[in-house]
């Protein structure tokens, strides 16, 4: 049985709202109306070159392809494309700079691909009912069969003669606006499961995706509880949403191994990953890695929880050497930093004025969610009391650590000052969550707070000292910040300087003691290893250093480990080697011989190739440009000049290890700051522990907070134009 159909009219309609959200521009965006007016003028000269056809099959499997279907089974392939000339176009105006003029003709493309799709299955459905069939399940590449299905529909179908397609090596078409799917026929003619399987698909964001959750019953040492598994959720996911704390420090990638679970009842598959990481037999028994396990039944998990002993903390800070430092002190306090990830608290000797010790370790609300709005959420879903919880008891157990190992009784303690992002501060004390997710994002107090360490903590420890909370600016410039334009003493000088604390959320200012303008930018991930191919956290084993000489790539790790994935620094390293040697261009595009597969950094113990993806470059890009564009609207915005700035300090852990030169080499930051930059460390913590020490401290933070302004860049023209502009890696020479 083989029999191939072709068809070329399709009668396409196009809703200009639906290309807008493929670019991610709704009607709250400040520059709507520009780009909708820049669509209109585009539709018809896009869809004058959109050329949509379509070719179908209907054969049986062959011997090379047992992959998912049975031998000899009945099966169609079907493959649709609009034609080349609109790739061609894309590609134009992405070499003229017209990024919007690219990005909109891409997105009305595949518009026009995913308006051909009812067509389709109305036809599919006419032409397998004339051969009595019915359609048991579709398939599509690479989400439920291998990317090799894709080379056999298209020999099937002979799409090179009927639709003039090319297919790569690596089983990508040509031209890539090009969909695949391959029906597996069934003798019940009633049966036509023609549609998308939204649980199996990628696309998250699709607006009719409608997928009830899984029940899975967790076993913990605490007994059972039932989690509900969303659609395209993992099974980590669900856990940390439902208070169910497990370590994933790789942030879910499946390159660390450590988010494991034993089956119990049901059925989870096996991933690459779970074969990685698990022996046959281990495989056999039931364990899974819950990062990469996707439930689709209700089934019954054993929960191995374990700590995070190796995650990277930064709590170092500059101190002021020229204080008298005394060996025995009379009284102490204690700072204390709150991050979304890490907690870091420091005990500091008042007579003396210096630190003593410090303590670290990983924020456990991280099983409420990962950022801060995900927290948010978790408490106006009725999780306040929980989430407070568990910050407080993270926070007393490192000050009694810091007691116990310094032999000091709790009553030595004089004070408590806490820095911490505002999102921190309102779980700390239980504060309503509700207004700072959204318009016009109002915090219930961010002035500088001082309460007793029993309405703060409860009684159970009962220390008689007082804790304050460091003021902030607004939501999304918090007392961290504050406490770092405090450490770094803008408050006491005239000269102008710029604080960066990059993370997933960049905050910035800059300013002196007259006038400070910050600001904050969703960098997202990519510096802390997430949304990276083989990312990681700053735990042992992660690439952290990369030099490439004469095609030798030579890589260091965190703790000089064998290599595991790659941290924030490992990718800024990676990315300027590779645009050093010419490997990528000044657009991001990988060379030819790179661009499927990526650029080979390293082997894990296990061989698996730690790769440098096209994917993870195009993540850093994003990343650093939203940084930049940040920076450079703060300068723009504040009226001065790069010559005007003195210094420039980088807050946190990932400023405080990253190669300042590699940075400016891809664009993170600008030229003119080298020889400007310096790393502080934790400057919050710093902040927090100057509060302490110093006097007149209150009076110089409420300054820095009546002096200090805030932008938003996401209504701020100059940032649009910026963030576009800083995509690129820099001209070759």
């Amino acid at each position: 049985m083989e029999d191939i159909l072709f068809k070329k009219e399709f009668h396409i309609e196009i809703e200009p709202k639906n290309v807008l959200q493929l670019i991610q521009c709704y009607e709250d965006n400040p520059i709507y109306e520009e780009v909708l007016e820049e669509y209109e003028r585009l539709k018809p000269f896009v869809l004058n070159r959109i050329r949509p056809k379509a070719v179908i099959c209907f054969t049986e499997v062959k011997e090379d392809y047992a992959m998912v279907l049975p031998k000899e089974s009945p099966v169609l392939y079907s493959i649709a494309t609009v034609g080349e000339e609109i790739g061609e176009l894309t590609s134009q105006y992405f070499a003229e700079d017209e990024y919007l003029k690219a990005m909109l003709v891409d997105a009305i493309a595949d518009t026009c691909l995913f308006g051909m799709e009812e067509e389709l299955k109305t036809w599919i459905k006419e032409e397998c009912r004339k051969r009595k069939f019915g359609v048991s399940h579709r398939y599509e590449a690479p989400v439920n069969i291998p990317m090799e299905a894709q080379q056999i529909a298209y020999m099937e179908t002979n799409a090179a003669k009927n639709l003039g397609i090319s297919i790569t090596s690596a089983y990508m078409f040509d031209p890539v606006k090009t969909n695949c799917q391959v029906y597996a026929l069934t003798k019940n003619e009633h049966m036509f499961r023609l549609d998308h399987d939204c649980r199996e698909c990628d696309n998250v964001n699709c607006n009719v995706r409608n997928v009830l959750p899984v029940i899975v019953t967790a076993v913990t040492d605490k007994g059972e509880q039932e989690i509900e598994c969303k659609e395209k959720e993992t099974l980590l996911e669900a856990m940390i949403h439902s208070g169910i704390y497990l370590s994933a420090v790789c942030g879910g990638n499946g390159t660390c191994g450590k988010c494991r679970v034993k089956l119990l009842d049901g059925e989870l598959n096996i991933t690459l990953a779970d074969e990685a990481y698990f022996s046959n037999e281990e495989l056999k028994s039931g364990w899974r890695l819950t990062c990469q396990a996707y439930p689709k039944d209700a089934c019954k998990v054993l929960v191995i929880q374990k700590d995070e002993s190796d995650f990277e903390v930064l709590s170092g800070f500059k101190e002021n050497t020229e204080k008298n430092v005394y060996k025995y002190e009379e009284d102490y306090s204690i700072a204390i930093d709150i991050g979304t990830t890490t907690i870091a608290i420091s005990l500091i000797g008042n007579r003396g004025i210096h630190l003593i010790d410090t303590y670290t370790a990983v924020n456990l609300q991280r099983a409420y969610g990962a950022d801060v709005i995900s927290r948010m959420q978790a408490s106006i879903n009725g999780k306040r009391s929980e989430l407070r919880l568990s910050i407080c008891k993270d926070l007393l157990t490192g000050i009694k650590q810091l007691l116990n190992r310094n032999h000091l009784d709790k009553n030595k303690i004089s004070e408590i000052a806490i820095a911490g992002n505002t999102t921190m501060g309102h779980l700390l004390l239980g504060y309503d969550c509700s207004n700072l997710g959204i318009y016009p994002f109002t915090p219930v107090d961010i002035g500088l707070i001082r309460r007793s360490f029993c309405e703060v903590f409860g009684d159970s420890y009962g220390m008689n000292c007082n804790v304050t909370l460091l003021p902030g600016i607004s939501t999304y410039i918090g007392a961290d910040i504050v406490s770092g334009f405090y450490f770094c003493g803008f408050h006491e000088t005239d000269r102008i300087n710029l604080l960066i604390d990059l993370g997933t959320n960049g905050e910035m200012g800059i300013g002196n003691r007259e006038k400070i303008l910050a600001t904050s930018t969703a960098a997202g991930p990519a510096f802390e290893g997430g949304n990276i191919t083989w990312g990681t956290g700053s735990i042992q084993g992660a690439v952290c250093n990369v030099d490439l000489t004469a095609n030798q790539v030579r890589i260091r790790t965190i703790g000089d480990k064998e290599p595991i994935g790659i941290c924030g620094t490992g990718v800024i390293e990676a990315a300027a080697e590779l645009r050093k040697a010419k490997i990528i261009d000044e657009t991001g595009l990988m060379a030819e011989d790179y661009f499927e597969e990526g650029f080979l950094l390293a082997k894990t113990p296990a061989g698996e190739s730690i790769m440098f993806t096209q994917k993870d470059i195009r993540e850093l890009q994003l990343a650093k440009s939203a940084i930049r564009a940040g920076v450079e609207t703060l300068i723009l915005r504040y009226g001065v000049n790069y010559d005007q700035i003195d210094k420039v300090y980088l807050a946190g852990g990932f400023g405080f290890k990253m190669d300042h030169e590699k940075a400016i080499a891809i664009g993170l930051l600008p030229e003119e700051f080298r020889g400007k930059i310096e790393a502080v460390g934790n400057s919050s913590l710093g902040g927090a522990a100057k509060y302490l020490t110093e006097e007149n401290s209150k009076d110089a933070l409420l300054h820095i907070v009546k002096i200090s302004s805030e932008i938003n860049l996401a209504n701020d023209i100059a940032f649009n134009d910026l963030y576009m502009k800083h995509m690129f890696f820099g001209e070759d020479e």
